[in-house]
């Protein structure tokens, strides 16, 4: 007669093989007991490699004092747990994981079960995704320059023909070649500002404060309007320094120089610009504040298209650029105007691309 019990215990391991995933059972100290065959082959173990080894193994060092023991936890509390992260192999080789963990039930001793996905070909189509999407918007921009460059190069080729007369005063061709350089300089400008887009790298993460972010940020405003800017009001610098997050540093500052600079130019260049910063739920918040003329409500939706501008003399491409590095940071930027009363920018990112499951015990 056959044992019921191991019966059981067959059944469970034919059906744990069965499962096309990799599967691993593991116990409360974190000793595997069980890894089905498509674990061993996503881990690189050899049949039965496995006996002996930790789930702890699987785990990138820093993630083995906090991120480890709050999954165990969070599946004893909840029953389960789902969440993406970087694992190791059997060669120490990194990869991008789908993990999800629960306890067995129906048996004495507590087992938890994880099942894990490489997710390496997806964390490529989403890096191909943002990629595609900047190609998008250089693609619009393109579309814009033709529309931009066509009235400067009309202007610098009419007035050069001009100056081939013979009959051109002196007074006339010093007008001639002063519209002719200053249209070249717009041309310049454009393509410089066009340039910076294109061009403009992916955020490298290191943990700074906003009181370092805004200083760079003020350094950054171009001339005449740089002495304005330093007189902003702002938060202490205790309480900035205070508040710290992950970040490019470089990037983000050149973006909250262009809302800074924005600001500035939406009036009175004297008119005071009250910037404000705060840090909720592993968030940090800024606003950029002015009371200069505003934004018709016409306008608002276009204000991040490339190119587009209300202003003489403007590209249009500084709060586009803003835009694309919230985007890059996980962040967000908005808008709120009103024509006559001024104009609030408001940004967030977060303090750590990681979850909080990861860098605080719970």
């Amino acid at each position: 007669m056959t044992n019921p019990s191991s019966l059981d215990h067959e059944l469970l391991q034919a059906v744990l093989q069965s499962i096309p995933y990799s599967v691993l059972l593991f116990e409360p100290d974190g000793q595997v007991i069980f890894a089905n065959s498509f674990a061993e082959q996503l881990l690189g173990f050899q049949s039965g490699e496995w006996h002996g080894k930790s789930i702890a193994d699987l785990f990138l060092e820093e993630d083995c004092e906090i991120f480890l023991p709050n999954i165990i936890k969070l599946t004893r509390e909840k029953g389960e747990f789902a969440g993406e992260l970087l694992l190791r192999n059997s060669r120490n080789e990194e990869f991008f994981a789908h993990l999800t963990t629960s306890l067995l039930s129906k048996v004495e001793a507590e087992i938890f079960i994880a099942t894990i996905e490489d997710i390496g070909d997806l964390k490529t189509l989403q890096r191909q995704s943002m990629e595609s999407e900047r190609l998008r918007s250089m693609a619009k921009v393109v579309d814009q320059i033709a529309h931009h460059i066509r009235n400067p190069i009309a202007a610098i080729g009419g007035f050069a023909a001009r100056l081939r007369r013979k009959d051109v005063g002196k007074k006339d061709r010093q007008l001639y070649q002063e519209i002719i350089f200053q249209e070249a300089s717009r041309l310049e400008g454009l393509l410089k500002s066009l340039s910076n887009f294109t061009t403009l790298p992916l955020p490298t993460m290191t943990e700074e404060s906003l009181d370092l972010l805004l200083g760079r940020a003020l350094e950054l405003v171009p001339e005449p309007l740089r002495e304005t800017a330093l007189a902003c009001r702002t938060p202490p610098s205790e309480e900035l320094q205070s508040l710290r997050g992950y970040m490019d540093l470089a990037l983000l500052a050149q973006a909250l120089a262009n809302i800074i600079t924005n600001a500035l130019e939406s009036g009175d260049p004297t008119a005071a610009i009250n910037i404000q910063a705060s840090g909720k739920g592993g968030r940090l918040y800024l606003s950029v504040a002015d009371t200069g003329r505003g934004i018709r409500t016409s306008d608002i939706p276009l204000v991040f298209d490339p190119l587009f501008t209300t202003k003489v003399g403007h590209v249009g491409l500084g709060l586009t650029v803003s835009q694309r590095i919230l985007y890059d940071h996980a962040g967000t930027i908005d808008i709120e105007s009103k024509v006559g009363q001024g104009t609030a920018v408001r940004l967030e990112i977060p303090c750590d691309r990681r979850r909080s499951i990861r860098v605080r015990r719970l």
